[in-house]
Parts: structure tokens; C-alpha cells; sequence
């Protein structure tokens, strides 16, 4: 494996451990570096700073979510066990965008990718509804949804939570 590709999962691994004890704002270049054990310089070659560190691991972790939704065989919905499992996971770091002022960017961003699924999907039932209007409802749900996932004491499991997503989901 090489340095580069070595280093960053390092990186992020040091930033989602230093989440567990201080919030996103607090973390600096600094600290992330010294968790990962990585020379200040090597950071500097992937990031211009923090904030190209930060949109560099939002988008990681949306082609990673991405990933996890699959459409159900019977194509009656899309599968978002995947999705949980992961969010499970990654769960600090998840927390720390919802916080964030990156919050919105990041729900922006994964909106597109689902909203597109969503639209594939919906354009297979007819329905006196605009398969926008839909879909924009659907995604509007699924963000409450895990937003109130991620608030729980003691959270549903993600194969429940993914049942549930899935139940909240079936076109009508």
C-alpha cells in the first residue's frame, strides 16, 4: 500500500476518534495529524486546510452512503439496510455533520443522489402526483427519520430502523 493511499484512511480515522471527545469546530489540523501519527507535510499535500480535509470527507462519505442504497429486488422501494449499517458506523461522524454548518451541504448533496432513485422508482406507479412532489416528501421523511435515529438513547437497530424506512416508504 502506498503512503497516500496509507495516510488517509489514517486521517479519518483520527478525526471520527477525536469526534468522541471534542466537537467538529475544536478539531484542528494539529490535533488530527497527531492522532493519525502522520507528518503535518502529508496532510498538506492531499488538503489546502481543514476545510478541504472536511469537504474531502463529506465526500467520501456520500459516495460511501450512496453505495449502501440499493434498490429492493420487487422493486417496490429502495433497501436502506445498508444505509443504517453504515450510518451505525460512522455515527460520530454523521453526529458532527448534523451539527455542523456542513449540515446542509451534505443534505444537499446526498438529496440529489436519492432524489434520483426515488424518481426511477416512482416513475414505475401512476399516481395523480408529480413524481417530484414524491419524492421530495419521501426524502423530507427520510431526514426526520434519521435525525431521530441518531437522537434515541437507545436507538432502534439498523435492520429495524431500515424496516421501518422500508414500511414509510412503498408508494401508494
Amino acid at each position: 500500500m502506498t503512503k497516500k493511499t496509507s495516510s488517509l484512511p489514517r486521517l479519518k480515522n483520527a478525526f471520527t476518534a477525536l469526534l468522541r471527545t471534542q466537537p467538529l469546530e475544536q478539531i484542528t489540523v494539529q490535533s488530527i495529524v497527531r492522532k493519525a501519527d502522520v507528518n503535518r507535510s502529508t496532510f498538506y499535500r492531499h488538503f489546502l486546510d481543514r476545510d478541504d480535509f472536511l469537504t474531502w470527507l463529506t465526500n467520501q462519505m456520500l459516495q460511501e452512503i450512496t453505495a449502501t442504497i440499493t434498490p429492493v429486488p420487487t422493486g417496490m422501494t429502495l433497501d436502506f439496510s445498508g444505509f443504517y449499517r453504515y450510518a451505525l458506523t460512522h455515527r460520530l461522524s454523521l453526529q458532527a455533520l448534523l451539527t455542523s454548518k456542513r449540515w446542509p451541504d451534505f443534505v444537499a448533496q446526498l438529496h440529489k443522489v436519492v432524489a434520483n432513485n426515488y424518481q426511477q422508482l416512482l416513475s414505475q406507479y401512476p399516481s395523480s402526483l408529480p413524481i417530484n412532489v414524491q419524492a421530495e416528501f419521501l426524502i423530507g421523511g427520510h431526514i426526520s427519520l434519521i435525525n431521530w435515529w441518531f437522537q434515541q438513547a437507545t436507538p432502534p437497530s439498523p435492520a429495524q430502523m431500515a424496516a421501518y424506512h422500508q414500511a414509510l416508504s412503498q408508494p401508494r
